[in-house]
């Protein structure tokens, strides 16, 4: 019998799925311009906010869904003509669902979701793009969620946003610790836990 989100331990993804310092262009043309140090989130205080718009987002999920967390990202960010850092990382997470959620209840798992979302005064939209099933969110404060079902039945929930310090020499969110991985090595994302209400 699984056990509700609330109980089940937090897993960890490994460093080499989640580098902590790789640099994505987040803004274009010539006048992109570093942010200045005292603007920037501590490393801990960016993943106290990240699990808790995690948490958040599954409050209303009911009965409640077992998963897992992967290890925090911090993902550097550069911009101009010569791709220079900008100074901040952006601080990610992402939950992996590991309750599996019949096809014809996929939709239920987004709506209980998105109205939490917009009951917390979240911008709530769908995807134009994604051929998935998803659903994304900003919140106020410039925070980033979304919900998406692939196409073996495995769910993903990703948070990001917070600005946070570059730090190359180290992980800037600890000691990352293995990753579940199946019998074949491959990463343990495809859902297992039968539940009654939603297996079924």
């Amino acid at each position: 019998m699984p056990r509700p989100a609330a109980a089940l331990p937090t897993v960890v993804l490994a460093p080499a799925l989640t580098a902590c310092s790789s640099i994505t262009t987040a803004v274009g043309g010539g006048g992109a311009t570093a942010v200045p140090s005292a603007s920037l989130v501590p490393p801990d205080r960016a993943l106290h906010a990240l699990d808790g718009l995690l948490d958040d987002s599954l409050a209303q999920v009911q009965p409640a869904l077992t998963y897992w967390d992967g290890w925090p990202r911090s993902t550097e960010q550069a911009g101009g003509i010569d791709d220079h850092s900008l100074g901040y990382a952006t601080a990610g997470r992402d939950r992996h669902i590991m309750t599996k959620i019949a096809p014809a209840k996929y939709a239920t798992p987004l709506a209980m979701a998105g109205q939490s979302w917009k009951a917390k005064g979240y911008t709530v939209a769908t995807p134009a793009a994604s051929p998935l099933p998803s659903l994304a969110a900003s919140t106020p404060d410039g925070h980033s969620l979304s919900i998406t079902i692939h196409d073996a039945g495995n769910i993903t929930i990703g948070a990001a946003g917070d600005r946070i310090p570059v730090i190359r020499d180290h992980d800037p969110f600890g000691t990352p610790t293995p990753d579940p991985v199946t019998a074949n090595g491959n990463l343990d994302v495809i859902p297992t836990h039968d539940d009654p209400f939603w297996s079924h």
